[in-house]
């Protein structure tokens, strides 16, 4: 069964709030919007998206108790294979970025002066990465010489990360789902080898073709 790939939005504009949202449904994420800190806070309880934009400014959020920042620590500390975005007025502001890095050193920024475009660009082309012969599409993993998908999310996080350059730190549900990775793309003959790194660390290595020499001395061996 597909474990859909999700997206925590936190914007505390309706207007804003919904326009990622189709932004998100239109690569097939599935939504988890949200308009506070605490509510963000919630979902991450229960829920292990893939992509999180989060909005700095809550001026218009419903009282919360948490802040912004303990939203980016909780990401960093318990979601490691979730790939995040500030959207913020702020983004290109030198301090402000280092700060937020301080809290999640891998978080990625796009400046709302650029406009929603940007951001919905952004997440377009982050939904569809290569890396070897797998593609990111419409919120799966496709094994593009033979048209197989890998169904849990896991495998769009690892494409990402690989794309990136980023390990992805997973819990223990997600590190199964990942061996079951490991085992489809074995069995498919990919190119692509998933590496356990210790301390739930993973990555996507690409194996480098034999040299031609190399590739003379197997056939001559067979």
């Amino acid at each position: 069964m597909r474990a859909p790939a999700q997206a925590l939005i936190l914007e505390d504009d309706p207007e804003q709030l919904e326009r990622v949202a189709a932004a998100m449904r239109e690569v097939q994420l599935e939504p988890i919007p949200t308009n506070s800190p605490d509510r963000a806070l919630r979902r991450l309880k229960y829920n292990h998206p893939v992509l999180a934009v989060l909005d700095l400014d809550m001026s218009m959020a419903p009282d919360s108790v948490a802040g912004v920042e303990d939203v980016l620590a909780n990401l960093y500390e318990h979601h490691g294979g979730c790939f995040v975005l500030v959207y913020s007025v702020i983004a290109d502001e030198i301090l402000e970025r280092k700060r937020i890095e301080s809290l999640h050193p891998f978080v990625m920024f796009v400046s709302k002066h650029d406009g929603a475009e940007a951001l919905i660009d952004r997440i377009r082309r982050m939904m569809g990465v290569r890396f070897g012969d797998l593609h990111v599409r419409r919120g799966l993993t496709v094994h593009e010489p033979t048209g197989e998908v890998f169904l849990h999310s896991v495998g769009v996080s690892l494409v990402l990360g690989a794309a990136l350059g980023q390990e992805v730190v997973l819990q223990d549900t997600e590190a199964k789902a990942a061996r079951r990775m490991r085992a489809w793309l074995e069995r498919l003959g990919s190119p692509v080898q998933l590496v356990d790194l210790g301390r739930r660390c993973y990555a996507l290595h690409l194996l480098a073709e034999p040299a031609p020499a190399e590739r003379e001395e197997a056939v001559e061996d067979a």
